[in-house]
């Protein structure tokens, strides 16, 4: 027989036996209604759920266990707290917070001393004397008869698998601010694993943060700085908290991308040059931005808030019972990200936890912007709230997200979605749109208008223009057609073709069209040394064979640093309004018309994806030219697929 708090005022008892006597101290039930094996009896006044410990039936006395109150909206409302959480450090004495409503006792152990913590609604607390700096703590908690392990979902800083008290006066100070981006259209971002950046690249701390920094003799200077010289704003950067799937221990035994969180606050020690040491993998992180600030060059961090790795490794669970995580109606978790763990973003301390991490990183690491992971998982307000906090600390942040519509039990007017772009200002979404069109599907093998497929010159228009089919602005439109995830478009060409140099043809097309385009462009490192994974259409675990980048410069579209070059100079191509006039594409039977006008200058573009030989009239100064071309009175031939912009004054 068990028995659960299903609200504050409802208890719930499985058993088919018949109970003819109910009791709890100092409250009076009274039976409401059977259903199947449960028994339910409603109670006089509301539970103080951290002081509801036992239950009498029948005379036998039985544990209360936690049911579905914590999934209660009148639960989520009751129990809000803006206080500090985790630890706070002082050289003679640490205070530690840690929220649980429904715990009867929490027992704080710091280097293997237990400490008896006392409950200040809703949190927990205990102030611990002495200097407790470098020394690991955790905590047991005990919601009915026994006692669980876990640690500080805040916790900053982690060895191996342990939560370690730091002196934050201790770490590395930066230098450097924030990049400055007026707009986010001025952003060109370029994304990247760490450890693929320079697991093939000579460089001392192959796979590391610090490789992103050394000196590099094949590239003449260091990944930083060769991203900044390509001409890129931003650096975007997949996963660096803690996450699941590699061994510390042996780095090389297992390879993952990141997308299997461990701790919010942490980072991981698998960019470290040593994971025991908790200081050295946040130092090494600072250094890694203070040195891309130096540049000029901002960092992305890649975040995933729409679910955690496993539901019984992550602690919040072991606190508060169900109220991290989604359910739907009938109280029965989502699974809308696939893995059984949707987090509940609603809810105002897990929308907090979001938060107070986003702007951990942005306070501590001064990083510059966040893509989020699944973002059409979390809800409209998080994301605005999101927006306006980090907007407050750094004016010039960046925000973007996968606003898939993807279905979860979230009413639809609530999903941060591109369905609801408008419900979300200064919030840009990877634009699939623009992928598909241009790349291709991969699941019907389709051509793109990149890779030759004639019959998308209307679809490749309104991609131009920043996709106002959309959105309701360029400035939310991220323009790419390959990432981290899916098949290198280099691979998907090579499903179609079997001629190199067509292959690159096509590739340096793709590259053209995103840089060019109105909005936001986003490029998967290495696609400039046409990118391959052999195939794969999943890496995420996969050898660093098949992951990492070839850095081989006979294999490099070097135009492409001439047109972001362009682009720069251009107003034009970086519009955050959308306008007819000045931005038009026209149909022509041989190609595309791509014009960029105001009263000072125009920008023709001429845009072919095939090989048939065409001559066109022309006027202005040819300015850019993807391939080999012939000129001539006015007068352009061309025969490969690419892009040619002439500019022209106007008087």
């Amino acid at each position: 027989m068990k028995a659960f708090i299903d609200d504050f005022k409802l208890i719930r008892v499985e058993s088919f036996d018949y109970i003819d006597d109910i009791k709890i101290p100092n409250y009076q039930l009274t039976w409401y209604k059977n259903d199947g094996i449960n028994q339910y009896f409603k109670v006089n006044k509301d539970l103080i759920l951290n002081e509801a410990e036992f239950i009498y039936i029948n005379n036998q006395k039985y544990y209360l266990e936690i049911g579905l109150i914590t999934l209660r909206k009148s639960f989520e409302k009751r129990f809000r707290y803006d206080g500090p959480l985790g630890y706070l450090y002082h050289k003679e004495f640490t205070e530690f917070f840690i929220f649980s409503p429904v715990a009867k006792e929490i027992i704080l152990v710091v280097n293997n001393i237990e400490y008896q913590m006392v409950y200040h609604n809703p949190i927990w607390y205990h102030k611990v004397m002495g200097d407790l700096e470098g020394l690991n703590y955790y905590y047991k908690v005990r919601l009915s008869k026994a006692f669980k392990t876990a640690n500080c979902p805040y916790n900053p800083a982690s060895n191996y698998d342990e939560a370690i008290i730091i002196d934050k006066n201790k770490l590395y100070q930066q230098q450097e601010d924030f990049v400055k981006l007026k707009k986010y259209t001025d952003a060109l971002i370029y994304e990247g694993h760490v450890r693929d950046l320079t697991i093939n690249l000579d460089v001392k701390s192959k796979g590391l943060f610090d490789g992103l920094s050394e000196h590099s003799n094949l590239l003449n200077k260091n990944v930083l700085k060769y991203i900044k010289d390509l001409g890129m704003t931003h650096l975007e950067l997949l996963p660096v908290f803690d996450f699941y799937g590699i061994d510390l221990k042996n780095p090389h035994k297992y390879y993952n991308w990141g997308y299997n969180p461990k701790q919010y606050f942490s980072l991981s020690g698998w960019y470290s040059k040593d994971y025991r040491n908790p200081y050295l993998r946040i130092n090494e992180f600072k250094k890694l931005v203070d040195k891309a600030h130096e540049y000029d060059l901002g960092i992305i961090m890649d975040v995933v808030y729409n679910h955690v790795y496993l539901r019984s490794l992550y602690p919040y669970d072991i606190f508060v019972p169900g109220y991290f995580y989604r359910h739907d109606k009938n109280f029965k978790h989502t699974q809308s990200a696939f893995l059984d763990n949707d987090l509940e973003t609603t809810n105002y301390m897990v929308r907090r936890l979001i938060i107070d991490s986003l702007v951990y990183f942005v306070k501590e690491f001064k990083i510059d912007g966040f893509r989020f992971d699944l973002m059409g998982l979390m809800d409209i307000e998080t994301m605005n709230q999101i927006k306006r906090t980090l907007k407050e600390i750094n004016p010039s942040i960046i925000l973007l997200g996968e606003g898939w519509n993807m279905d979860n039990s979230l009413p639809k007017n609530l999903r941060s979605n591109m369905n609801n772009q408008k419900l979300m200002p200064e919030i840009a979404h990877f634009n699939d749109y623009f992928r598909n069109n241009l790349k291709g599907l991969l699941h019907t093998n389709e051509l793109g208008y990149s890779s030759g497929n004639k019959s998308l010159d209307k679809e490749t228009s309104m991609a131009l223009k920043g996709s106002p089919n959309l959105f309701d602005s360029p400035l939310k439109s991220v323009n790419y057609i390959e990432c981290h995830d899916n098949m290198t478009f280099y691979d998907t060409l090579n499903l179609n073709y079997n001629d190199e140099e067509i292959k690159k043809d096509y590739q340096d097309l793709g590259l053209h069209l995103i840089t060019i385009a109105q909005g936001i462009p986003f490029y998967h490192a290495g696609m400039e040394f046409y990118r391959t994974k052999y195939g794969d259409i999943n890496s995420y675990n996969k050898s660093d064979s098949i992951n990492q980048i070839i850095w081989d410069f006979n294999n490099y579209s070097k135009d492409l640093k001439k047109l972001i070059k362009i682009r720069k100079k251009y107003d034009l191509y970086r519009l955050d309004y959308y306008d007819n006039d000045k931005v038009k594409v026209i149909k022509n039977k041989n190609y595309l018309l791509y014009l960029l006008k105001d009263e000072n200058y125009q920008l023709t573009h001429y845009i072919k994806n095939d090989y048939k030989l065409i001559k066109i009239k022309t006027s202005g100064e040819l300015i850019f030219n993807s391939k080999e071309y012939h000129l001539k009175n006015n007068h352009l031939t061309v025969s490969k697929p690419g892009i040619y912009i002439f500019y022209q004054e106007i008087k």
